[in-house]
């Protein structure tokens, strides 16, 4: 019973309260004291004014004058808790009256709205148990259909949206005319947009974890590449360096080599005007009646000539073979550049 339905019944039990003061108008005035308190809360409890309604309902449970009243007092001060929007306190005063009242005729009900309770307090798990607790106490109840209702409404908060779906289908199939049956058709339609959104999330999980996945791979690769490319230019630059050093080295070796072909070069010409020499002072020994001094002085520097000949021809050689491997030192740089 919603809260509308138990403000239409509190202005039925309103009237028919007035109803029975009216028809007991000449009774004493000590017993009509607690039905017209029972009135007067329940006026103000339809109105929605709970905070002054619920001192009348307390007083009345709490006097042992009212008889059967007390009952009806405890009633609607567990109603009136909550309507105020107090679930936790309607609880308790839910379990005080199923305690001074067992197998009063307001027990079923009270046993859904203690649920309900829980619910509100979105205690599900226990809720669920309490409803179905109602269930099984009162098969035939009226407010079994809203216990099921409600058991759902519980399993889709706690997510268990296969097992809500089950109890939406079978308010359906079971109770088409009950007022819950539009809504359970409304949240089943709700549990299969929220299949389509987990799925839909699934996927958009499974995409972002493999575009992280894409990404760190490229991230990997990328370092690797740096990594690679600075030993390349680390080991560039050294070879560079070997190679300018080696360069540097090869052009002062030619350089000394050419200091040296230079100066081989000027004692060979030195060497040649001496041979000049020579070859005239032979032209000279040879000549008819020479002159013995110059004759012996001929011969001497002819075996002299001939000495130096052959150490002419041998320094020849010596210096065709210098530059042969001064040309070949020369053109190494070259060729270790064009490397």
């Amino acid at each position: 019973m919603n809260l509308k339905r138990i403000a239409t019944f509190a202005v039925i039990m309103l009237v028919a309260v007035s109803s029975a003061l009216a028809q007991t108008a000449g009774a004493a005035a000590p017993t009509m004291k607690p039905a017209d308190e029972l009135r007067r809360g329940i006026e103000l409890f339809a109105n929605a004014r709970y905070a002054e309604a619920l001192p009348i309902f307390d007083a009345l449970f709490l006097d042992p004058n009212s008889g059967t009243l007390r009952a009806e007092g405890a009633y609607w001060s567990a109603m009136t808790l909550l309507a105020s929007g107090d679930p936790a306190a309607a609880e308790k005063a839910i379990e005080s009256f199923l305690s001074a009242f067992p197998g009063h005729e307001r027990t079923p009900e009270l046993v859904y709205h203690k649920a309900r309770a829980t619910f509100l307090q979105k205690d599900y798990e226990r809720a669920v148990s309490l409803f179905q607790s109602y269930i099984t106490a009162f098969p035939t109840g009226e407010q079994v259909p809203a216990s099921v209702f409600w058991s759902a409404e519980s399993l889709y908060s706690l997510g268990r949206l296969q097992d809500a779906e089950k109890l939406y289908r079978a308010i359906g199939e079971r109770y088409p005319e009950s007022v819950k049956a539009e809504a359970a058709k409304y949240r089943m339609s709700l549990i299969q947009f929220k299949y389509r959104e987990d799925e839909l999330l699934t996927l958009l999980k499974w995409s972002h974890e493999e575009s992280l996945r894409i990404i760190e791979e490229f991230q990997r690769r990328e370092k690797a590449y740096e990594q690679a490319l600075e030993v390349y230019q680390k080991r560039y630059g050294d070879t560079k360096r070997g190679v300018a050093q080696t360069q540097a080295s090869l052009e002062d070796q030619v350089a000394s080599l050419k200091l040296a072909m230079d100066d081989l070069a000027k004692r060979l010409q030195e060497k040649d005007v001496r041979v000049s020499e020579l070859e005239r002072l032979q032209v000279v020994a040879q000549e008819p009646e020479p002159d013995t001094d110059l004759a012996s002085g001929a011969v001497v520097a002819l075996a002299e000539n001939a000495a130096a000949l052959e150490l002419l021809s041998m320094k020849e050689r010596a210096l065709a073979l210098m530059q042969f491997y001064l040309e070949r030192l020369a053109a190494r740089p070259a060729q270790g550049g064009s490397k």
